[in-house]
């Protein structure tokens, strides 16, 4: 037990191997670029300041809004107010541009540095309270708020809180996927394919690399792991997807069979089949459940054994099932062990991105310098000051930005890279403890998958007898 401990606890150090960061950065931008052009299809339908809570589809939430631009819009001074919206409010683009006209002809007429740097400060603040109010995606909202659940579930962790950190997980995994389904459903669909494809080919070759690794001490390439990955990507999807699959084709069976019996008199015959519905909702629970739970073993089947999709199902909730509270330890520990090594690397990328822009030019500080660093602890929405270099620092601001957000893109690579990692890791630790079966068991290529035992490439011949059992005794 103590080795399938040390195994998943491992995992978050196993996950910053440069090439599982590499890979696991590279899932983070693929899955970026393609969320925000599904954003840009969809168009926009929450207030980025509080991502999936705050929808503009809520009547509330957008009067609120409404209000919050009026008020600003009183401030600035009414030969600037231009819109172009039929209501007269200006939006929060139109407010920033007319508050920079008027930040740049106060700013002319300040000759004191001091008075020039209080006046920018006040800019920004300005600025960051209107940046609240902007629009976003269901993609982008949806980021914003896991970004949050997850500094809240590290912080829980660290103070240990475990009832706060066990309900950021649950709010993570069930409650944000559910409430996003709810408000655009297609939207959320094809975002969880996106996932999924992410998952498939980024998740199954970091798994692979980390059970060669973990059980032959082979250091393979980033690139070796991603021809793996390419190679069973088909295996992988189904094994992701395949959960879900029965689980909406059971909501939608149990809707269908439904519908006639909401039909007065009909009702009555509904209610005594019922029971059908329960049955479903059970089945659906448990796939659910299980998935939530063990989602990242359906990965490591795949790259430790080469299962197939029905095959890694199968041992994925027969584990879970036969040995519960092992499975509750050991994914208890790497989650502690996940949260502890996220609160330092985002530690050591926070003060770096802050020691570089409070050192950068000694006692020198450029206008362009002034947002850099301004990323805080432990929060994984990752926000900054807004940006208010004009001219020739507006360039360099963007290029220090560009710099700020590889970082920040690494520290996200992490999660994802201690994911896939845990995933072969968590699969190797059960198969361990359920089958007594050495972790040293990986499938390579020409050995029978679940095996080290090679394929014969060359078969014997057929055995010749002397006796060809036509007469005689036998």
């Amino acid at each position: 037990m103590i080795r399938a401990i040390t195994l998943c606890a491992g995992a978050a150090i196993a996950a910053l191997q440069p090439p599982k960061l590499l890979i696991g950065t590279m899932a983070v931008a693929f899955i970026a670029v393609v969320g925000s052009v599904l954003d840009a299809v969809d168009g926009d339908h929450y207030q980025r300041s509080d991502g999936l809570h705050a929808s503009l589809e809520v009547t509330e939430i957008a009067e609120a809004r409404a209000a919050a631009l009026a008020d600003y819009q009183a401030r600035i001074p009414e030969e600037a107010r231009l819109t172009d919206e039929p209501s007269g409010v200006m939006t929060p683009d139109e407010m920033r541009d007319a508050l920079h006209l008027q930040y740049m002809s106060e700013r002319a007429g300040l000759d004191e540095e001091s008075d020039r740097a209080r006046l920018e400060s006040d800019y920004r603040e300005v600025l960051a309270r209107i940046s609240e109010l902007d629009t976003t995606g269901t993609f982008s909202a949806w980021a914003i708020s896991a970004g949050t659940e997850l500094g809240v579930f590290v912080d829980a962790i660290l103070g240990l809180r475990p009832d706060e950190a066990l309900h950021s997980l649950r709010t993570l995994i069930f409650s944000q996927p559910a409430r996003a389904f709810a408000d655009h459903p297609v939207m959320t669909v094809l975002i969880g394919l996106l996932l999924a494809f992410a998952l498939a080919l980024f998740g199954g070759a970091i798994a692979r690399l980390d059970a060669l690794d973990t059980g032959l001490g082979r250091k393979p390439t980033a690139w070796s792991g991603l021809e793996y990955a390419w190679a069973h990507i088909g295996t992988n999807l189904q094994t992701l997807l395949l959960p879900l699959a029965i689980v909406t084709i059971l909501a939608g069976l149990a809707a269908l069979l439904g519908i006639p019996f909401n039909i007065p008199y009909l009702d009555l015959i509904g209610a005594v089949l019922y029971g059908v519905a329960i049955i479903f909702g059970i089945v659906s629970t448990v796939l659910l459940v299980g998935f939530g739970v063990m989602s990242p073993m359906l990965l490591g089947a795949v790259a430790v054994e080469r299962a197939d999709a029905g095959d890694a199902i199968q041992r994925t909730w027969g584990v879970l099932f036969k040995r519960p509270a092992h499975v509750a330890l050991l994914l208890g520990t790497a989650l502690v062990a996940f949260a502890v090594g996220l609160a330092l690397l985002d530690l050591v990328a926070v003060q770096a991105m802050r020691f570089a822009s409070s050192s950068w030019g000694g006692i020198i500080e450029g206008q362009a310098i002034r947002g850099a660093g301004s990323i805080e602890l432990l929060d994984f929405t990752f926000r900054s000051a807004p940006d208010v270099s004009t001219g020739p620092a507006a360039a360099a601001s963007a290029l220090l930005g560009f710099w700020e957000t590889l970082v920040v893109s690494v520290v996200l690579g992490y999660v994802f890279s201690w994911f896939a990692t845990l995933g072969s890791r968590l699969f190797l630790a059960m198969r361990y403890l359920v089958d007594r079966q050495s972790t040293s068991v990986i499938w390579v290529p020409g050995a029978i998958p679940g095996s080290t035992v090679r394929v014969p490439t060359r078969p014997e011949g057929a055995f010749a007898a002397d006796d060809d059992y036509e007469s005689g005794g036998r």
